[in-house]
């Protein structure tokens, strides 16, 4: 009897693990469906390489969910909160630009007119800028004049990605965050094949320079070095290029290496009124508040929460 029931339960185990094993198959068979269709034509052998690409998009998977959930939040976006919660205080310049935003955002009225939710859970993006400011600042009972400080402020504030449960939000999230890996791939075929062009052209105005000179001519031997230099060069990127395979080896070295090219900073934030770094040091004193960095290869970077916006909110004029 207790054999029977270690059979069943062992079954019942092997079973699950293959439905699961199963299931995020066909999740990363999904996912790569998706970027066929956004990167079919600038990725080629694609679609032809969509099962070897399986345990990759896993690995870097794990990563990106990873990244997805360290982004903080929700927070509730309302223009009323203006005057009293730091984050939105410091990333907004008034009450009425929170409005503005709010108004104009396509993506969350698409997503408002399109059903019947009175929540939206979304990503709030913008670009974190930096510069010095002189001011005053007090410790104890000393106060300074003329102090070098740090003021942040924000700028392209955008929301994207709207949802009716957080959960969902970020699973767009996470696509899109694969779709930052699968353009940078992109990018550099793209970039291979316009350097072979480019190639091409110096190569043939080279040898129709080369044959126009004469056997004596002081400057062959030059252009003979430049038209070997140009050959090689041509030589080593077809070579790149040579099969199927050469030309997913880009993406293949990105999902196998995500952190390279993508990863996430989390940032504690204590600003004043003005926008100004309030140091340990002073007395003046205010709660932090947490926002995520993402910072993409080629040192593009962003800061990210997930918000919640209510139906209202977004649909009211602004004043």
């Amino acid at each position: 009897m207790n054999f029977y029931r270690q059979f069943r339960q062992r079954q019942y185990w092997r079973n699950a693990l293959k439905t699961r094993r199963n299931r995020k198959k066909n999740q990363a068979l999904d996912l790569i469906e998706q970027m066929v269709e956004i990167f079919g034509k600038r990725l080629p052998y694609l679609q032809n390489n969509r099962f070897k690409l399986i345990p990759l998009v896993h690995h870097a998977g794990r990563y990106i969910n990873s990244l997805v959930k360290s982004i903080p939040g929700p927070v509730t976006l309302d223009p009323a909160d203006w005057s009293h919660s730091h984050l939105i205080h410091s990333i907004f310049l008034s009450e009425n630009h929170v409005r503005q935003l709010l108004n104009s955002s396509s993506s969350l009225r698409r997503f408002f007119n399109n059903s019947d939710m009175e929540i939206a859970y979304a990503l709030l993006t913008a670009q974190k800028k930096e510069k010095t400011v002189t001011g005053t600042e007090r410790t104890g009972e000393i106060v300074r004049r003329d102090v070098i400080q740090k003021a942040i402020y924000f700028e392209e504030q955008k929301i994207t990605m709207p949802a009716g449960e957080l959960a969902e939000s970020r699973r767009m999230g996470r696509v899109k965050l694969f779709t930052v890996l699968f353009s940078a791939a992109a990018e550099r075929i793209s970039s291979l094949k316009e350097l072979k062009s480019q190639l091409e052209i110096q190569h043939d105005e080279v040898t129709a320079k080369k044959n126009l000179l004469k056997e004596d001519d002081h400057r062959l031997k030059e252009i003979n070095e430049l038209h070997d230099s140009i050959e090689t060069e041509m030589n080593e990127i077809g070579s790149a290029l040579d099969s199927s395979d050469d030309y997913v080896a880009p993406l293949k070295e990105l999902l196998q290496n995500p952190e390279k090219h993508l990863w996430i900073e989390s940032l504690s934030l204590k600003l004043n009124s003005m926008n100004v770094v309030i140091s340990d040091s002073t007395a003046e004193k205010t709660d932090p508040f947490f926002l995520a960095e993402i910072h993409y290869s080629g040192g593009r970077k962003q800061v990210a929460t997930w918000i919640r916006v209510e139906r209202d909110a977004v649909l009211r004029e602004p004043r």
